[in-house]
């Protein structure tokens, strides 16, 4: 279990995510939808199943884009790891039964790494010789990441294609390539910030003391929850998989027992829903804006996703596209 980093990914390692996890950016139709602003939808935050929906439906999109390009490329409902196991903790673990039947999430992390091995697409876009794979790839992102730039509340600025079929799925949904980019980019880099400012209040650095105290006596001479799960790492580099799970178990049982025994659990719990909320006032426009893009999207969306009540978690099953 690692703390989260946001990331943007292009490569084709990592090709059967990308869609799901909309970075890049455009070029289709808009299938009659007027671009722009959506000032007639919605600004309620889209439901978790509205979200997969949207998801779903740009996979399909680019599906069908790749499949006219003549290329591969398989909608599944593998998007990432689910489940108790994919739990986060940017902060310290403070869940001791969580800690009890996960430890630091190798395991789980384990999973997820032989998930993404066995992603249809990656095995494709793999079998292809170096020529077709810089072809197929350049289909799907575009030949560079131009055409799309936006600074994000980290201070970093974030670019991508405006060509590929990326591109043409994120346009054929949400009309206004350049706006929904803008909004995604700017909405997607929230969580970060806010950890980043947790992390910087003296509370949240005097409860982090407090908590090494405890890990002290305890054994675990261990100045900040990055360094015990350092070692925890380090376990996995010098000892076979099961007893590198249950040392990393027993020190994240102890993490956990000092994070719910000292201020640390509820101080980084109280500044994170602090911080949250001041960010989602600061950005509460552009939240409003990316809800009205994706709420305009969903009729579409419905229309490309119709209920399958046959389909279960992790099945993946042929796109849009004409291709088997």
């Amino acid at each position: 279990m690692k703390p989260h980093r946001a990331t943007t990914t292009t490569g084709i390692a990592a090709i059967g995510l990308a869609a799901a996890l909309l970075l890049s950016g455009c070029g289709a139709a808009t299938d009659g939808r007027p671009s722009g602003r959506h000032p007639a939808a919605s600004s309620r935050e889209p439901s978790p199943a509205e979200s997969r929906t949207l998801a779903r439906a740009e996979q399909i999109l680019i599906s069908r884009c790749m499949d006219a390009r003549g290329f591969r490329y398989v909608v599944t409902d593998v998007v990432g790891a689910s489940g108790d196991g994919a739990r986060s903790f940017p902060y310290a673990v403070d869940d001791v039964a969580w800690a009890r039947a996960h430890g630091y999430g190798g395991r789980e992390e384990r999973s997820r790494a032989r998930t993404l091995e066995a992603d249809p697409n990656q095995r494709y876009f793999h079998g292809l010789s170096p020529s077709a794979r810089v072809a197929a790839r350049t289909a799907l992102t575009g030949a560079s990441p131009v055409g799309l730039s936006v600074k994000a509340p980290t201070g970093v600025t974030i670019t991508a294609s405006d060509e590929g079929c990326i591109a043409d799925a994120e346009r054929t949904l949400y009309g206004d390539l350049e706006g929904w980019f803008r909004v995604k980019v700017v909405t997607m880099n929230l969580r970060p910030v806010r950890e980043t400012r947790v992390r910087r209040d003296r509370r949240y650095a005097d409860a982090v003391d407090r908590w090494a105290a405890c890990m002290r006596k305890a054994g675990r001479p261990y100045t900040s929850p990055d360094e015990s799960r350092q070692a925890a790492a380090r376990f996995g580099e010098s000892l076979p998989a099961p007893e590198a799970d249950a040392a990393g178990t027993a020190l994240a049982v102890v993490e956990a027992t000092c994070a719910t025994s000292t201020p640390l659990a509820r101080v980084s719990h109280a500044l994170d829903h602090s911080y949250g909320e001041r960010l989602r006032e600061q950005y509460r426009e552009e939240l409003a804006e990316r809800w009205r893009f994706q709420n305009a999207a969903l009729p579409m969306a419905r229309r490309l996703v119709p209920p399958s009540p046959s389909a279960s978690p992790g099945k993946t099953e042929p796109s849009g596209g004409s291709h088997a």
